[in-house]
């Protein structure tokens, strides 16, 4: 784990399988008018700015945020809303965190799947806005 700005971030590294950045910024205005936090005047609120980049990851890999990893992704939430929700999530419901038992689970540990064609892949900084490279990736900014 690495510091990367003077404060309110952070790089945390595990080699060979991924890099997430994670930086605390704060929540503006126009942040409390679309999501309506009702923000005090006299306090402040931060959201979490996460970047990911995955290495070695499966072409075949799910769950709520993994699926949108999936090459051949078609994005269903409704573009250019304040706040796009792609659904879904019956499928990976279990009954506890560390639950195997869903309709959609699937534990491997590293190196077991069989591929020929995992992906490395780096999403940037992402955005809510509908134009984050087609509509893979993990929206994570607001």
């Amino acid at each position: 784990m690495e510091r990367t700005p003077n404060k309110n971030g952070a790089l945390i590294r595990l080699p060979k399988v991924a890099e997430i950045s994670v930086n605390a910024v704060p929540v503006t205005k126009e942040d409390d008018r679309i999501h309506n936090y009702q923000m005090p005047s006299d306090d402040c609120f931060a959201h979490l700015d996460v970047q990911f980049r995955f290495y070695g990851l499966s072409t075949k890999v799910e769950g709520v945020l993994g699926r949108t990893y999936q090459p051949d992704l078609k994005n269903p939430a409704k573009l250019g809303v304040a706040m796009p929700v792609v659904g879904g999530e019956d499928k990976y419901r279990t009954s506890t965190l560390l639950s195997s038992k869903c309709s959609s689970c699937i534990f491997s540990p590293a190196g077991v799947l069989k591929e020929s064609d995992p992906l490395v892949m780096d999403f940037g900084t992402l955005d809510c806005t509908g134009g984050s490279n087609n509509g893979r990736g993990i929206v994570c900014r607001k």
